[in-house]
């Protein structure tokens, strides 16, 4: 049985086509995106946030948003706590971690795509939805959470050229 969909909130952000916005973006709602936005997108709602990129949108940072639809480009991971769905127009150029994935024919992921719960099983070092990396410097056991997207870091320790470790 399909899962029902769930409705997104309304948008009470948008950012029009040839409007740019420079620095870290947080928003509660709905947000809709036409423009470009260079800087980190995050929704301050667990469950009930949602941002949409039209096709002519550009985001160059990392998003961090319980549900994402993409029609445009992104250049940097994406966290979708809850649900991602990509359109046809869609480009990531960085990893994509879902809680579910919906994706159509035509778009592109140049990265991981790594479901939560997944990630989670693979790394019990690791819990929680907002994601750090834990370590020798971790937060006590009850504040853990996923891999942090922030650094650009990905789950495994392997090196990667995107996000500078050799």
């Amino acid at each position: 049985m399909a899962k029902k969909r769930q409705r997104l909130p309304d948008y009470v952000t948008i950012v029009g086509e040839g409007t740019e916005v420079a620095g870290g973006v947080r928003f509660i709602g709905g947000m809709h995106i036409d423009g470009t936005i260079i800087g980190d997108v995050s929704g301050q709602s667990e469950d009930g946030c949602a941002l949409t990129l039209g096709r002519s949108g550009t985001i160059q940072g990392n998003i961090d948003v319980a549900h994402v639809v993409l029609d445009g480009a992104v250049i940097g991971d994406v966290r979708a706590r809850q649900r991602a769905e990509l359109a046809s127009g869609a480009r990531i150029d960085g990893d994509l971690y879902y809680g579910d994935l919906v994706m159509a024919v035509g778009a592109k992921v140049n990265g991981k795509l790594l479901a939560l719960d997944e990630v989670q099983a693979l790394h019990p070092e690791v819990s929680g939805a907002k994601g750090e990396r834990v370590g020798a410097t971790s937060p006590p056991a009850d504040a853990r959470t996923l891999p942090s997207i922030r650094d650009g870091e990905s789950p495994e320790e392997e090196p990667s050229p995107r996000n500078g470790n050799t």
